[in-house]
């Protein structure tokens, strides 16, 4: 049933149902809203609430879970500009840990806050380059590693910048101390030689001293330069 007239106030992050809407709209629903947005799913009280896809005219989809209208639990949004976001929400955002990768290639794994990477995680650049760091707002922070695409070649970051080559031991024995593994090769049938272990860098810093270093350097943002429309926006 489409809403028309008698707009409730709109609650903020989601759409708005007529009076009507709100007394009838229980269970499982496929509902068209005026401004062209489809939802399909579970309603409670009106609101979506539980498993539901909702697909906007934008041609951004999300299919998750649902709490009054809110995008909250699990979730997958893929946006209209082939960016795609998989993983936890709360209270419409996204929170708690994820995957999102973007239509350029690039992809971040690990925790998020506020629609932001944030804590330790995993981001692989579209070459097939991928670094280990920990992240606040979005930009790497800290100490840090980086892989080749090969996973042949590492080098010790501060605040997502190269500070120095360093072995593949000790790229690994930082990442671990992040609470990571390193990265699987970016090209499949690559496999690393006792050869490729040897330290080709032996009088620089070890990986677990940068790691303490920081940088006045700006660091990469890791995140989308995608323009896609806020997840939150209330249309009525």
């Amino acid at each position: 049933r489409k809403c028309i007239a008698l707009q409730d106030q709109q609650a903020a992050g989601g759409h708005s149902l007529c009076a009507l809407c709100r007394g009838v709209m229980e269970g499982y629903r496929v509902h068209r809203y005026s401004n062209g947005d489809v939802y399909e799913g579970y309603f409670r009280a009106g609101l979506r609430h539980g498993r539901g896809t909702l697909r906007a005219a934008n041609g951004d989809v999300y299919a998750g879970d649902w709490v009054r209208n809110e995008r909250e639990g699990v979730g997958r949004e893929e946006y209209a500009c082939g960016d795609v976001y998989d993983g936890t929400w709360r209270n419409g955002i996204k929170d708690g840990r994820g995957t999102y990768s973007t239509a350029s290639g690039e992809m971040y794994i690990g925790p998020v806050r506020d629609d932001e990477p944030y804590g330790e995680g995993l981001y692989t650049f579209a070459d097939g380059e991928s670094e280990v760091s920990r992240f606040e707002a979005g930009d790497p922070v800290g100490g840090g590693v980086r892989w080749s695409a090969d996973r042949r070649t590492a080098w010790a970051i501060s605040d997502g910048e190269v500070v120095a080559e360093c072995s593949l031991p000790e790229a690994s024995a930082a990442a671990r101390r992040l609470g990571l593994s390193s990265p699987p090769p970016a090209a499949t049938g690559l496999r690393l030689s006792s050869a490729d272990s040897a330290s080709s860098c032996e009088t620089l810093p070890t990986v677990a001293s940068l790691l303490s270093l920081s940088s006045d350097g700006a660091g990469a943002a890791a995140g989308s330069s995608c323009s896609h429309a806020s997840d939150n926006t209330a249309v009525s």
